[in-house]
């Protein structure tokens, strides 16, 4: 009797345990789930956990997944505005935005999403590249460089078409690798020299406008200095000539004739050198002071 409840509650436990996994199943975190009945659609859940649903073959369960995940594409040739061949391999940021579209689009096998993905960007690379400059993507003038507007501008393009079309969410573009044709290799580096002799050229016009500032508020300043100079000693020397002039004034109120003697000296002084020969007469002053001196 025991062990025919025994067998009786493992009988009804397995049956429990099919029956349950037929009737639940799980999403986990990043998962979307899609439920169809019959063949179509009933049924889009984004939360993660337990869930009901009919068995099979009434309801089946379509698993998608839900994360962000990044799509490299193939490198691809083409124009810019002035016809230069570029070689250019991007990236995109996507995820499932809706699950029934994509599942309606795509089905149930998610690799077919990065074909329709690299042509739909690709297309716009074409077409949004082929309104820039090639100075705009590859310059070493950063106002001439215009790379993030024109990623931004390949993400307008084809976000709302892969939302529509695929129920996908484009979130980001971006340009992963960027090369040339061996022919343009040439054109690039001729033209990035001739940006650096630019910018060459403007350096040294800012420096000689500088240098020829400094040199001006030098010779300002130098000519201030020497006027001031110039003005101090002026002064100085006017101080120092009055102060002679009284002490003149002063030795001759005490002694006149003294005075008048040693100012004959100084003349005598300024006038004769050493190797100079003089035939004057000397009757006269000052050079009677020579008549007196030689006993004459």
């Amino acid at each position: 009797m025991r062990r025919d409840v025994i067998r009786w509650l493992i009988g009804l436990a397995t049956v429990s345990t099919v029956l349950l996994s037929a009737l639940l199943f799980q999403v986990r975190e990043g998962q979307l789930a899609l439920v169809t009945r019959l063949g179509k659609p009933v049924a889009v859940i984004e939360e993660a956990g337990l869930h009901w649903k009919l068995p099979w073959p009434i309801d089946q369960k379509v698993i998608l997944d839900g994360r962000r995940r990044v799509l490299d594409m193939r490198h691809t040739e083409m124009l810019t505005r002035d016809k230069k061949n570029i070689i250019l391999m991007s990236f995109a940021v996507w995820k499932i935005d809706d699950p029934l579209k994509f599942y309606q689009s795509i089905g149930s096998d998610e690799s077919q999403v990065s074909r329709q993905l690299d042509g739909l960007i690709t297309s716009a690379n074409i077409g949004v590249l082929g309104r820039y400059y090639f100075s705009n993507l590859v310059s070493t003038d950063p106002e001439n460089l215009k790379v993030e507007l024109i990623e931004n501008e390949v993400l307008e393009s084809v976000a709302a078409s892969a939302l529509d079309k695929y129920g996908v969410e484009i979130e980001q573009i971006g340009f992963k690798r960027l090369s040339l044709p061996e022919g343009n290799i040439r054109y690039v580096f001729d033209q990035m020299r001739a940006e650096r002799k630019q910018y060459a050229a403007r350096f040294r016009a800012e420096g000689e406008r500088e240098a020829s500032k400094v040199r001006s508020e030098t010779d300002l300043e130098t000519a201030r200095i020497r006027a001031e100079a110039k003005e101090q000693a002026a002064r100085i020397r006017g101080e120092a000539e009055a102060e002679a002039a009284q002490i003149y004034a002063e030795a001759h109120s005490l002694d006149p004739g003294f005075y008048k003697f040693i100012r004959s000296l100084d003349t005598l002084q300024k006038v004769v050198g050493k190797r100079t020969t003089v035939v004057l007469r000397t009757d006269s002053e000052p050079f009677d002071l020579l008549k007196s001196k030689g006993g004459q």
